[in-house]
């Protein structure tokens, strides 16, 4: 990838049900599953920021960013996170999608020029956690936050989105595992895979 961007984990959820912090979850051989996120994405970024409230400094090139409203939302992470980025590019992960495939967040950057958000579509829905992101994408973003209309994809609609279908995503990940999310402590199995 040519262009430079900054990867923007999303490290802010409640996490009421996991049950304990989903960015600290611990993988079979120690390390937490954000840094695995971190470990394996990061090496294509000019940057890694960590999104969230109350986080604790990473060390390294990493850069914790904290949310800019109290509002629980990943939308605020996103908008946070773009703000702080120095790139205009960006691509976003949630911290609990430690699967995400390195050949599918490279093939979602080159797919973004022009557009404000690459955003992929599965099971007919958007999957706004695991998209590119430009600055442009900003000033919705915010009037979507100041009108209290939290849901991360209402910006859409003001914004000029590219859309990757299910058959192009999976000539980079078959499966499509990368969109799996660890939401309730039966999933913690699901680590031993990684």
């Amino acid at each position: 990838m040519s262009e430079g961007a900054t990867l923007i984990i999303l490290a802010g959820g409640e996490s009421k049900r996991m049950g304990r912090p989903k960015h600290l979850l611990p993988k079979p051989r120690g390390e937490t599953v954000l840094e695995h996120i971190i470990a394996r994405l990061s090496p294509m970024f000019t940057e890694t920021l960590v999104v969230g409230r109350n986080l604790v400094p990473l060390g390294g090139n990493v850069r914790v960013v904290e949310d800019l409203y109290l509002a629980r939302s990943p939308l605020v992470g996103i908008y946070s996170g773009l703000l702080a980025a120095k790139t205009d590019l960006s691509f976003v992960v949630a911290c609990d999608m430690p699967f995400v495939r390195a050949s599918l967040v490279e093939h979602i950057l080159s797919r973004s020029s022009g557009a404000d958000v690459c955003v992929p579509i599965v099971n007919g829905y958007y999957e706004p956690l695991c998209a590119a992101y430009r600055r442009t994408a900003i000033p919705a973003i915010a009037e979507a936050i100041g009108r209290g209309t939290l849901k991360v994809t209402a910006p859409y609609d003001d914004l000029n989105p590219r859309t990757i279908s299910e058959d192009e995503l999976r000539r980079f990940d078959r499966d499509l595992v990368s969109f799996t999310n660890l939401n309730v402590p039966h999933q913690l199995e699901l680590l031993a895979r990684l």
